[in-house]
């Protein structure tokens, strides 16, 4: 039982050594990032939904007794209609945000970039001969 201790001890020692990992760098300068807003694209189809509703509702009321059907088969009909329109209007409009979001973000990218690799060119110093005495 004793022999045991030392032959870990030996099997450790025989492994060859790693170098030490490297720590993190760590430097003082800020650190650039980006940051993208993403609309929500569950509360832009469900906004749609609702204005479909709300525009069901408006047409149910305004339609009344225009046809067969009953005020709320009028609305239930339209709101299957209007609510899936509203509902792909809404994650349309979703899209073009986002997409917008994305192009903001590249020209942003693109002009730091480009402000990045123009040299800035600075006037050399002179001394007038007052300054120098």
């Amino acid at each position: 039982m004793t022999d045991q201790p030392d032959a870990v001890a030996a099997a450790a020692s025989d492994t060859t050594s790693s170098p030490p990992a490297a720590p993190p760098p760590t430097t003082d300068a800020p650190i650039e990032v980006l940051h993208r807003r993403a609309p929500r694209y569950g509360r832009f189809v469900l906004t749609g939904l609702l204005l479909g509703g709300v525009a069901s509702f408006a047409i149910a009321i305004a339609t009344r007794g225009w046809s067969a059907l009953t005020t709320s088969n009028t609305f239930w009909l339209l709101l299957m209609v209007l609510g899936v329109l509203g509902m792909l209007l809404g994650a349309l409009v979703a899209y073009l945000v986002d997409r917008r979001s994305i192009a903001a973000i590249e020209a942003e990218a693109a002009a730091a970039r480009a402000e990045a690799a123009t040299p800035r060119v600075t006037a050399p110093e002179t001394t007038t001969p007052e300054a120098a005495s």
